[in-house]
């Protein structure tokens, strides 16, 4: 394989790249690992860009012959407190003696020709396409203390995959209180910073502003990555979707996260993170190594757009579970919108029929088929089925459903436990709870002490006999609450190493679930995105990204989340309107395009549809069946951002054939028609429109743009379908 990492021993430094990005560190005073570059290709480095420093006042020097080299100033890759760097730092080190100093300092490399794989994490994935992975190690003699340091660069990717560890050869026991997974340090340029907030129902904000002198800080201390800030942050000073530089990162994990910026005295920009170290230790005994969470660092010179393919084509590649790699995944009609938790024999025999004669291709029982599950304040845990609602079991159903030709899939909430259940009766030492106080509910539930192993045996074997026995091809996997009581009743460990066992113990429950059962579609859901992220998609190929259904709202979240996520990872349902979430009323062209931007389902009663209605409902499945190959493996562009105005577009090509979907909002009289221009086409070739047959130049929709209809009332979609032509414009 070629070289894709380079020790050069005379200047002292390291390089990864490739055709698409270079990285480039440098040894400093045989001691500091410095940041020298991140970006485009670069074919030769001979420190142009290496700051000349000098002495300056209150700068710590540790060499007093050379007062200009200070941890202060220095671009460090990794940082550690009470050294003299006195911005955030990346680890943090407590000793038996209670002291927090460690002096680490360079020791020596190693270069595998291969991804590392974590044992207990989620990770990249090695596949065909080479790899390399530059392992610097850095050591602290006093304290016998390791620090290792993982740099993962693939021959076609423009990503570089960061991680950490740290390796107790002493013989006491050490507290690692901050162990971050990337920390980079560059030059403030009047960049923004792009980053997600949110809340449940109002997922993937874009939050886009100016950086300030200071420390920016954002995270989850909830137990999982949450809707408030998904782990995501970008700096870009001159991009838009199609042009300039975006440098963004992300962690594969699903816990407690942190993302710190911070801008200080010289100007001087640290990005930085991984575990949130404000909820997090970890007693590390003689002889045991500590591993972090694997970051991915994208560098783009083709805007956010080209930032996203990044993330997309890597997600794809090298994070989705192989069974379902560029998988055809189905449509399906879910009962809980129709039903909530009034579901029976009857109903879901009446929703198969419904189902086989509109086209659907799974029908999915949501909640409430279980225990006495008539609302959400009972049950969770009792799972066996509720023979009032279905006397016959629900085996009958999924074999009347395979009769039909229609998989089945069901709903689980494994992770949870209601105060009103046999399982709590019989143990009540599962709930996650400190020992001294009660434990608190949210919406009507605990949570399961995922830590101990007799409750992983339970998840397991439970989900796994269903699966057996039901022979359901579909789970839809939820997660209603977050964590408040971070505790186990029956430790011997520190409380604040809970969070990330318990996150530890959730990724071996579905690892050995999804591995058992490869064909079966696990679909993540936290009341929609209140827990996706890198480290669920691992795990889980799709995601429910949104409890709102809406219309409106939906542009902004499914286009917010498509910066990180792939299309094939994301699920939309078409719900009835008015809708449940918002009452408003929008179109059904406007909700079926919506859906069918993502893995595209129903949510709604089908079974008592006018003839009309099934009719629409037929057709818009059989186009997103024809298109559904180019959805959801062609590549994505956001062309107009429901965040800037009033319109929300976004393609689909895989270069031979472009899906586009203008979705205009509310109707202006002095609008009079719309336009949109394709910067994504080849200028040289013929395009037709599928819809009016017309023929232009891929340069002529690229520059002057396709004027649409602004056609009266609000909340409207226009579909255009081009298809590239075999003869080349002359």
């Amino acid at each position: 394989m070629r070289e894709l990492i380079h020790y050069d021993s005379e200047k002292n430094t390291f390089t990864l790249s490739n055709n698409h990005v270079t990285y480039i560190m440098e040894i400093v005073e045989n001691n500091y690992l410095v940041h020298r570059y991140w970006g485009k290709k670069v074919d030769s480095y001979h420190f142009s860009n290496r700051p000349i420093l000098k002495k300056r006042s209150f700068a710590a020097a540790p060499t007093i012959e050379k007062p200009e080299i200070s941890p202060e100033f220095l671009p460090l890759e990794i940082s550690f407190p009470h050294q003299g760097d006195y911005r955030s730092a990346a680890v943090q080190i407590q000793q038996e003696n209670g002291e927090e100093i460690t002096r680490l300092c360079y020791k020596n490399y190693e270069i595998r020709n291969e991804a590392v794989e974590l044992t207990d994490l989620p990770h990249v994935r090695n596949t065909d396409e080479p790899a390399q992975t530059l392992i610097i190690f850095l050591y602290d003699r006093a304290s016998k203390i390791e620090l290792a340091l993982y740099y993962t660069i693939f021959e076609n990717s423009p990503m570089i995959v960061r991680s950490s560890s740290v390796k107790n050869d002493g013989i006491h026991s050490i507290k690692i209180s901050k162990l971050l997974s990337a920390s980079i340090d560059t030059r403030y340029d009047q960049q923004f910073s792009t980053t997600f907030y949110g809340t449940h129902q109002k997922e993937f904000q874009l939050n886009r502003s100016e950086i300030q002198h200071g420390l920016f800080k954002i995270g989850s201390s909830r137990g999982a990555s949450g809707p408030q800030y998904p782990p995501f942050i970008a700096l870009s000073k001159d991009a838009n979707e199609f042009q300039g530089e975006v440098h963004a990162m992300t962690v594969i994990y699903s816990g407690n996260h942190e993302i710190t910026l911070e801008r200080d005295q010289y100007n001087q920009l640290r990005m930085q993170i991984g575990i949130n170290s404000e909820t997090f230790s970890w007693r590390l005994e003689p002889g045991e190594t500590f591993y972090s969470p694997q970051a991915i660092l994208s560098y783009s010179d083709e805007g956010f757009n080209g930032s996203s393919q990044n993330f997309h084509h890597f997600f794809s590649d090298h994070l989705i579970h192989p069974a379902w790699r560029n998988r055809e995944r189905p449509t399906l009609i879910n009962s809980w919108e129709m039903t909530y938790y009034d579901v029976n024999d009857k109903l879901i025999t009446d929703l198969i029929d419904a189902a086989n004669d509109l086209g659907f291709e799974t029908v999915v029982l949501d909640d409430g088929w279980y225990g006495k599950r008539n609302s959400s304040k009972t049950s969770l845990g009792d799972w066996q089925v509720d023979t009032d609602k279905f006397p016959n079991g629900i085996e009958s159903l999924v074999d009347y459903a395979k009769q039909k030709n229609i998989g089945f899939g069901i709903w689980f909430e494994p992770e949870m436990i209601s105060p009103n259940s046999e399982l709590i009766q019989k143990h009540p030492d599962w709930v996650m709870r400190s020992k001294k106080y009660e434990p608190l509910l949210s919406r009507s539930q605990y949570v399961l002490d995922l830590t101990k192993q007799e409750v992983q045996q339970f998840i397991i074997k439970t989900l796994s006999e269903t699966i057996t026995k039901l022979r359901v091809n579909y789970i839809k996997w939820d997660m209603n609450r977050h964590i408040s009581d971070p505790f186990s009743q029956d430790s011997t460990y520190e409380s604040s190493e809970y969070s990330h066992r318990y996150m530890l113990s959730l990724y071996n429950i579905i690892n050995k679930l999804t591995n058992a059962f490869p064909d079966v579609l696990f679909e993540n859901c936290s009341s929609g995105g209140g827990r996706l992220d890198p480290g669920m998609l691992y795990y889980f190929p799709q995601t429910w990204i949104s409890d709102n259904t809406d219309g409106l709202d939906r542009q902004q979240i499914q286009y917010g989340a498509s910066h990180l996520f792939p299309v094939s990872s994301m699920t939309g349902h078409v719900s009835d309107v008015p809708n449940h979430q918002t009452n408003r009323s929008v179109s059904f062209e406007t909700r079926a395009a919506l859906a069918s931007s993502t893995n595209m389902g129903y949510e709604m009663d089908i079974i008592h549809l006018t003839e009309d209605e099934k009719e629409s409902v037929r057709n818009h499945l059989k186009e997103y069946k024809r298109e559904r190959t180019l959805i959801m493996e062609g590549e994505f562009y956001r062309l107009f951002s429901p965040f800037d105005g009033n319109i929300c577009a976004w393609l689909f090509t895989n270069k031979e054939q472009i899906l586009i979907y203008v979705f205009r909002n509310t109707y202006k009289v002095f609008d009079l028609s719309l336009l949109v221009k394709i910067p994504t086409l080849d200028s040289n070739a013929l395009y037709r429109d599928e819809t009016t047959n017309q023929v232009y130049s891929g340069s002529e929709l690229s520059n002057c743009g396709l004027a649409l209809e602004n056609t009266k009332g609000d909340f409207i979609v226009k579909r255009i379908k081009l298809d590239k032509l075999e003869t080349e414009r002359v």
